[in-house]
């Protein structure tokens, strides 16, 4: 089942390291922007300049470097460990449409007698899902069984700072334990000395600790109540009519909050609920699950450990619960799992660190968040459709739910985007029940 991992950078700019040092002699030298790019000097004068600026501290210019990677069968772990990095776009390989019975699955560097045990395991894993997806189940449904090392394949776009950022977390940081990590880092840091070489002095280690390596514990366990909002302004509508009026939106013409909200939604450029800041709690979301909910760029998220889940807890969804006899093979991928790792990793030659494949994608953790009255507009509209899956759909409703109970005449108008604009905004791949859904979202005020 292995294949070979690989990390291409399949796009940058062709004049990175020039645009770059234009970038930092335009604050301090006499012309235009484009005379000062267009300035002929040695390519070893830019490198000098950019080096001198960045340990100066002045990080933004290599910004302006911007960077497509094509990550090619590397694990779901390492897949997980890149979507937490915010100032990135990805664009993944989909598990709720795509078969990944036949995927493949990345293989660590193991003596024998462990190598074959990890193996068996995994191909078990990878039989029970395919005997899901065989009997009927959805795929989105039957991934749950899908142990964390199966291979992903995404596309990451990044500038040159944020990259540095990521390999330095990878060296020096939280994946420095990880072999499969260093690897691909060594594979980018590569490539770079061959497109870019003067931010490779970036990655080297830092004067000051990076975050600490990812544990290998137990995670904290927290309530069962698996959705809480734990933090929120004490005075919305005050610091929306505050925004409002710092924009010239002038809010004592408004002549009722209502008004004031429906203006507000109705823009285009939203600043004003960008002031409003909510932190919520989720707990016993899977590690699937968490994949759609990283994914989201404008918000503060804290993800734990991937290797702290907690065996004894994951998701049962209820094309499962239906059938007793799939329930049965459910049931039974996750106690294998659990007493498989309490034997391996009770011995000496197995290490911590190959505790993050043998997580399932059911499995689950606790996730904090924070997210604006913004971004959460974007999130409701999102995953409170009947498109999105199941367990985002329902943590997105619960959210929602009590929003709405804290402020209601602000959240009354957030939901699925039929919802909010009138129209489905899903095409051919409307679910067909716009009314209806409609219909159900007024009732919830």
């Amino acid at each position: 089942m292995n294949k070979e991992s690989i990390v291409k950078i399949i796009s940058c700019n062709t004049d990175g390291a020039k645009i770059c040092a234009a970038a930092a002699r335009i604050s301090t030298t006499k012309g235009t922007a484009l005379t000062i790019l267009e300035s002929d000097r040695p390519a070893q004068k830019d490198d000098e300049l950019i080096q001198k600026v960045l340990s100066s501290g002045h990080k933004s210019v290599i910004e302006h470097a911007v960077f497509t990677i094509a990550f090619n069968n590397v694990s779901a772990f390492v897949e997980q460990f890149l979507i937490e990095f915010r100032l990135a776009s990805f664009t993944v390989k989909s598990r709720r449409y795509v078969d990944f019975g036949a995927m493949g699955y990345y293989i660590p560097a193991l003596p024998d007698r462990a190598g074959e045990e990890y193996c068996a395991h995994m191909d078990y894993l990878f039989g029970e899902y395919n005997y899901l997806i065989a009997e009927g189940m959805p795929k989105e449904d039957a991934r749950f069984v899908l142990p964390y090392c199966f291979y992903s394949n995404f596309y990451c776009t990044m500038n040159g700072r944020e990259l540095t950022h990521v390999l330095r977390s990878i060296y020096w940081g939280r994946g420095a334990v990880y072999d499969e990590l260093r690897a691909i880092a060594d594979q980018l840091k590569s490539q770079l000395a061959q497109v870019f070489p003067s931010i490779l002095g970036e990655i080297e280690r830092p004067s000051q600790g990076e975050d600490i390596a990812f544990g290998n514990g137990t995670g904290t366990k927290f309530a069962e109540n698996n959705v809480q909002l734990v933090s929120f302004p004490h005075n919305e509508l005050g610091v929306l009519k505050m925004a409002c009026d710092v924009a010239g939106g002038a809010w004592g013409y408004f002549g009722s909050d209502e008004e004031m909200i429906r203006y507000v939604l109705a823009k285009e450029r939203k600043r004003e609920l960008e002031q409003l800041h909510y932190s919520f709690l989720l707990s016993g979301v899977s590690l699937s699950g968490i994949t759609h909910i990283a994914r989201h760029r404008m918000q503060s998220v804290v993800i734990p450990p991937v290797a702290t889940v907690d065996t004894g807890r994951f998701v049962v969804p209820d094309t499962v619960k239906k059938d007793g006899a799939l329930l049965k093979r459910y049931l039974s991928a996750f106690q294998r799992t659990k007493e498989i790792m309490a034997e391996l990793f009770g011995r000496a030659d197995w290490d911590g660190q190959y505790r993050v494949y043998f997580a399932m994608g059911g499995h689950e953790l606790t996730v904090a968040t924070t997210m604006n009255a913004r971004e959460l507009l974007l999130f409701f509209s999102l995953r409170t459709c009947n498109r999105a899956q199941w367990e985002i759909r329902e943590i997105a409703a619960a959210m929602l739910r009590l929003l709405r109970e804290r402020q209601p005449l602000l959240f009354e108008k957030m939901g699925p985007g039929c919802f909010v604009r009138g129209t489905c905004p899903e095409g051919r791949l409307s679910c067909g029940r716009m009314a209806a859904v409609k219909k159900e979202f007024e009732e919830r005020r």
